[in-house]
């Protein structure tokens, strides 16, 4: 088996409290359409304090959900290559990156087991 004696349950429920809570901003990212800087946050976790603060893209689900008629025309002129009718590529986004984190967190999680 994966466990042993030297990981206790509190250290494995705080290494998926911490994956959990530093995966809302990249999440929130690829909901705003923004998917370059979703994808540098993987590697640059700073990126991913810094991008959900930034416009959304008009056709992502961030857009389409939370912004007013004033936001969503200022997020159109922003970005005025983006056709508001195209799909959105989030949904593969996120499923990519929860796929990359929870491997990260299986690795861990493993490495902290064996004593790796």
């Amino acid at each position: 088996m994966f466990v042993n004696a030297s990981v206790s349950a509190v250290e494995l429920v705080m290494v998926v409290v911490v994956v959990l809570i530093s995966s809302v901003p990249g999440v929130i990212t690829a909901l705003k359409g923004r998917l370059g800087l979703f994808v540098v946050g993987f590697f640059v976790w700073l990126v991913w304090l810094w991008a959900p603060f930034r416009l959304a893209k008009p056709n992502s689900p961030w857009a389409r959900r939370f912004y007013s008629a004033e936001k969503l025309e200022k997020a159109r002129e922003r970005f005025p290559e983006v056709d508001p009718a195209d799909p959105d590529h989030s949904k593969f986004a996120l499923t990519l990156g929860f796929g990359l984190l929870a491997g990260l967190l299986v690795a861990g999680v493993v490495a902290g087991a064996t004593g790796s």
